[in-house]
């Protein structure tokens, strides 16, 4: 689904100048780059990655914007360059992962909101509004959804196909068997990058199951009924070789007493196959 036009590149006015910002600070929105102490994992020598990059980059646009629409209530907010580094740092923190389009849409939310700059307690419920825009649950509600439909998820129908895909992503199995603090993690970054393609355009669609028939499947009584029929035999001497019809399908003992009753067939003339 493509954004509204009036959200669509609304933070790239400014990336040009951003892409590459300086090793200073020189203005109220706290702008600073690789060279700034603190910042990310700016202190590794091999430096910050492209995801903290991009997310540095985003959220110097993101002040850039608070400062243009609060004025001077986002002076009064942030009333020195050190304050503005610090809560960046924290707002880093807390928008990694997101991606422009949904912070775009916040921002423009968060217009319509807040006469003061939000914190990021509230811009995080407004870029939950943003999932809604775009047809998606939120992360949280998304997992909830997977964890609730993990054991049967190609025959349930999801609120959006992104739950199925990121659900896959994680593993089913870990979603049935690990606890949350293991499966959260997994599921909400496998979200997140599912988000983002459905965002870009991509249209996601669930794998149908594909029922084959199985012409061997009958009834108890008409498998036994056939079975006598065709071997001129009374029906209580076959009846008793399909008691493996009623163990587990698929478990090994159902597999054994079906194996034995296949050999006294066989034995007694009847050469066609039994049902799993």
């Amino acid at each position: 689904m493509k954004e509204p036009q009036a959200v669509q590149n609304l933070l790239k006015p400014l990336e040009n100048r951003l892409a590459t910002p300086s090793t200073t600070s020189t203005t109220q929105t706290g702008e600073y780059g690789s060279g700034n102490p603190g910042y990310g994992n700016a202190g590794r020598e091999s430096g910050p990655t492209e995801a903290e990059q991009q997310t540095r980059i985003l959220v110097n646009m993101l002040f850039a914007r608070f400062k243009a629409i609060y004025t001077h209530k986002f002076a009064s907010a942030y009333s020195t360059t050190d304050e503005v580094k610090l809560a960046k740092r924290e707002w880093a923190i807390a928008l990694k992962g997101f991606q422009e389009p949904l912070l775009a849409y916040a921002v423009e939310r968060t217009k319509e909101e807040h006469t003061w700059p939000p914190t990021i307690a509230d811009f995080l419920k407004l870029i939950n509004t943003a999932y809604k825009a775009y047809g998606l649950p939120d992360p949280r509600a998304a997992y909830l959804e997977a964890c609730t439909c993990r054991t049967d998820p190609l025959q349930y129908k999801w609120s959006h196909n992104a739950v199925f895909f990121a659900g896959s992503e994680a593993g089913w199995y870990k979603l049935k068997s690990e606890e949350e603090r293991v499966t959260w993690p997994l599921f909400e970054q496998s979200y997140l990058k599912i988000v983002d393609r459905v965002i870009a355009g991509e249209r996601l669609v669930i794998p149908k199951v594909i029922m084959i028939e199985d012409k061997q499947t009958l009834s108890v009584k008409d498998l036994s009924s056939k079975i006598a029929s065709d071997l001129s035999v009374d029906e209580e001497q076959i009846a008793p070789l399909l008691y493996y019809t009623q163990k587990t399908h698929g478990s090994g003992v159902r597999a054994r007493y079906r194996e034995i009753s296949q050999k006294k067939l066989l034995e007694m003339g009847y050469k066609e196959k039994l049902p799993e």
